[in-house]
């Protein structure tokens, strides 16, 4: 009984309230490197925009977090919709779904102290976040991008993968590794 309680827990501070955000970029080989039910964990701060439309890069990360600070209201000049990711965060890798010439990356954000909860598990709400993950790319292909996430600064901001150097080589998933 008390293992079903500490799941439940778990689960309570890692669904309810996720939002989408969205990180654009372009991959290259290391798109590759992404594998579904991987666990990564990015040492760097993550930018990303709570702001979906089209996309002119070949990969997205699809975010899904209720947990990143939203310092859209802090923006200046900018209107990108800015959200931050603590560093350090772990992310589970939900789905690898290409269309149309893109290929989106749907990670699920974990309870930092819990990540490890999720390495061998399936969930099975993780299948409906897939399916609204999916669907909502293929609603912004069709979309015009918003041009503020088309700008220069915006795209270096997000130029860098997720969970790896920019030679691919994954980062270990706690500094212990």
């Amino acid at each position: 009984m008390k293992h079903k309680r500490a799941m439940e827990e778990i689960m309570n501070m890692t669904y309810p309230g996720l939002t989408m955000l969205y990180r654009d970029v372009n991959l290259g080989v290391l798109g590759s490197r992404y594998k579904e039910g991987m666990i990564i964990r990015e040492k760097g701060f993550v930018d990303a925009s709570k702001r979906g439309s089209g996309i002119i890069t070949t990969h997205r990360f699809a975010i899904l977090s209720n947990h990143f600070m939203d310092v859209a209201e802090y923006e200046q000049l900018t209107n990108w919709g800015l959200c931050i990711i603590q560093r350090d965060s772990h992310f589970k890798i939900l789905d690898v779904y290409r269309v149309n010439g893109k290929t989106q990356i749907t990670l699920l954000h974990l309870p930092e102290l819990y990540w490890w909860f999720f390495e061998n598990v399936k969930i099975g709400i993780d299948q409906q976040v897939v399916e609204f993950a999916r669907k909502r790319l293929e609603e912004c292909l069709v979309t015009n991008p918003v041009s503020e996430l088309t700008s220069e600064n915006w795209l270096e901001r997000c130029s860098f993968p997720l969970g790896m150097d920019d030679q691919g080589n994954l980062f270990p998933l706690s500094e212990d590794a």
